[in-house]
């Protein structure tokens, strides 16, 4: 017979630094850590529990409006690189991301800039295939 695991109690505190840490990194293992719970027992009271569960879903909408924002401010508003010359800072060079501010357009709006790629798979198709046989020296 299988050796049970004791029953693992949880507080109430338990939960809502769960959710807080979730909402925070967006990392369950993480958010698991800091709340001192099992992946298991959280990922089961999300299945067993809607309102677990719908708290979860706004822990990681949090997190990802999160990153959302950092990618806006890294699109838009640039970060500071520093530049060096013989291992001395010199100074700084202002950088954005146009690759973040692409994908944020496509998100935002796709109808406007999402990549158009259109595949015509009608119509008939023929292959001739040959077969060839590799001597294996003789072997055969």
């Amino acid at each position: 017979m299988a050796k049970r695991r004791p029953l693992v109690s949880t507080k109430p505190a338990q939960w809502a630094l769960f959710l807080e840490a979730l909402a925070a990194t967006g990392n369950v293992s993480e958010a698991c850590r800091q709340a001192k719970l099992h992946r298991q027992t959280v990922y089961h009271r999300r299945h067993n529990y809607e309102s677990f569960a719908l708290l979860w879903q706004e822990a990681e909408d949090i997190a990802a409006d999160a990153l959302e924002a950092e990618a806006r401010r890294r699109a838009i508003e640039g970060w500071d690189e520093p530049v060096f010359y013989q291992g001395v800072q010199t100074g700084v060079i202002r950088k954005y991301s146009d690759a973040l501010l692409q994908t944020l357009l496509k998100g935002w709006r796709p109808e406007r800039y999402k990549d158009r790629q259109q595949v015509d798979f009608s119509g008939s198709f023929k292959a001739d295939v040959q077969v060839y046989r590799i001597p294996d020296n003789g072997r055969d």
